[in-house]
């Protein structure tokens, strides 16, 4: 008769894990952070009971306590960073205002110079025009066609003094020679003049 082999209700059947067991942490993790937080907090349990009595008692004893804390240690370290940091951040600003400063009054005293010279600059700016005009062809011309006129009338002048009798003879020919040669002189150069600026304006300068 064969012989039968019983199967086993497992056999075939693939185990898997409960789904619980598989999410859950690994104990030595949980242990880790454990250690990390108590390694931050204060150990109460190296404290007698007296000491618990004075830190719930004592102020002052809380206050050092806390203070030998690593945490707030870490704290203070950061802290005092912090704040050497920001006062050698004012110092810099103290001492770039100081600099500003300079800077502004070194732009002002640039700002009061330039004006007097802009101001020295417009005076020689009318001097110049001034003389331009004073030294312009044209205005020569019409200062020397005024200055023979009036020796002109000096010329006149003088006749009529010598014939109300006001002058004797040498006199009124000295005085009227005088003003007759000026006469002539200016003329002259004023005309040589109106031709030198009548070719000019032919040549379109």
């Amino acid at each position: 008769m064969p012989t039968t082999t019983q199967q086993s209700p497992l056999q075939g059947t693939t185990l898997h894990p409960h789904p619980h067991t598989q999410s859950h942490p690994h104990p030595h993790q949980d242990n880790m952070k454990l250690n990390a937080e108590e390694s931050n907090m204060p150990n109460l349990s190296t404290l007698s009971l007296d000491e618990l009595k004075q830190l719930d008692r004592d102020p002052e004893f809380f206050d050092d306590f806390i203070e030998e804390m690593s945490v707030v240690q870490h704290l203070n370290e950061e802290l005092d960073s912090m704040m050497n940091q920001v006062e050698n951040i004012s110092r810099e600003n103290e001492n770039k205002g100081t600099h500003l400063v300079e800077l502004k009054r070194r732009l002002s005293d640039d700002c009061t110079a330039l004006k007097t010279l802009g101001e020295k600059c417009d005076q020689l700016n009318k001097k110049y025009l001034k003389k331009s005009e004073e030294y312009a062809p044209q205005h020569i011309r019409e200062l020397l066609q005024i200055a023979a006129s009036n020796a002109d009338a000096d010329c006149d002048r003088h006749v009529e003094h010598f014939l109300n009798g006001k002058i004797d003879v040498q006199t009124f020919l000295n005085t009227y020679q005088s003003s007759k040669k000026i006469s002539s002189e200016r003329k002259a150069k004023e005309e040589r003049l109106g031709i030198q600026l009548s070719a000019l304006e032919r040549a379109g300068i």
